[in-house]
C-alpha cells in the first residue's frame, strides 16, 4: 500500500480531482483528469485550473511527513507561474520538488506536463510551515 493512500487531502483538491501518484521527502507526482469545468471557452485547461495544480504540487513538496496519517502544514506566500504549451490530452499530470528550505520556510519548483509528456507551466513558490 502507499504510505499517503490513507492522508485526507484537502476538501479543495479533492473537489478539482487531484490524485497524488508518488510522494516523499521533498518531491510529489499529483495527476488529475480533465473535466469540463476544468476548460475554458476555447476547450483547453483553464490557467486558473494549472495555477491551482502548480500551488498544490509546489506546496505539498514541502508538506510530507512520515505520519502514515497527517502531513505538515503550510501557506503559500508567493507563487510565480510561466504558462508554456497547450495541452494535447485529457489528462495533466504535476511534479513538484522542494529546492531549498529552512526552519519555517522552503522554497519549491514545480512544472505540469500533459499524458504525451508535454511541458504546459512551470511554477516557483515560496511557502511557510503553519504551527501544529
Amino acid at each position: 500500500m502507499k504510505p499517503w493512500a490513507n492522508k485526507t487531502m484537502p476538501a479543495f483538491n479533492n473537489h478539482l480531482g487531484f490524485v497524488v501518484e508518488e510522494w516523499h521527502k521533498n518531491h510529489i507526482k499529483i495527476s488529475a483528469e480533465l473535466k469540463p469545468e476544468h476548460l475554458n471557452r476555447s476547450g483547453i485547461p483553464h490557467g486558473g485550473f494549472i495555477s491551482t495544480l502548480l500551488d498544490a504540487a509546489t506546496a505539498l513538496s514541502g508538506a510530507h511527513s512520515d505520519d502514515p496519517l497527517d502531513y505538515k502544514k503550510a501557506l503559500t506566500l508567493s507563487l510565480n507561474i510561466n504558462y508554456l504549451g497547450q495541452a494535447q490530452s485529457n489528462s495533466l499530470y504535476a511534479i513538484g520538488k522542494v529546492t531549498a528550505s529552512g526552519r519555517n520556510i522552503y522554497y519549491g519548483s514545480a512544472e505540469v506536463f500533459d499524458s504525451f509528456d508535454n511541458i504546459i507551466a512551470s511554477g516557483q513558490g515560496v511557502f511557510r510551515y503553519r504551527k501544529a
